[in-house]
């Protein structure tokens, strides 16, 4: 008998692990959006490592406090960072400074609108088997 029901839980956990997968890949296919899964911490407590965040490319507008990724020069993979102060350049062109929640201090550089994806929503959690298969 326990060898049965060990087989009724893994079964149970596939179809729900085959059951989010295709959730959060339908939701991310009607935000017309990408899917990251987050690496490292300089977010948390609000997004953690392991967590899946749906980005909107190409916004039109960014505010202040809101959530986003973008392509740093100084790391070699996306920066995930919170809006902490908005300024116009010498054209009038809005230019963003970001911080993880996670860091004193602001990261270098002011970034245009461009050059931003930004984050619409997260799934706390589920790209940890992501971590795992990439072995991070």
């Amino acid at each position: 008998m326990n060898k049965i029901s060990n087989k009724v839980i893994i079964l149970i956990v596939m179809v729900f692990l085959v059951a989010s997968v295709s959730f959060i890949g339908a939701a991310g296919m009607l935000l017309s959006s990408d899917m990251k899964v987050i690496v490292g911490n300089s977010m948390s407590p609000t997004i953690n490592q392991g967590d899946i965040v749906i980005i909107e490319e190409n916004p039109d507008s960014i505010e202040q406090d809101d959530i986003i990724i973008y392509d740093a020069t100084w790391y070699p993979h996306p920066v995930i960072a919170r809006v902490v102060s908005i300024k116009n350049d010498s054209n009038g062109n809005p230019l963003y400074e970001m911080k993880g929640d996670n860091n004193p201090d602001p990261y270098p550089g002011w970034v245009p609108l461009k050059e931003i994806s930004k984050v619409v929503y997260v799934y706390p959690e589920i790209g940890h088997i992501n971590l795992m298969i990439r072995g991070l």
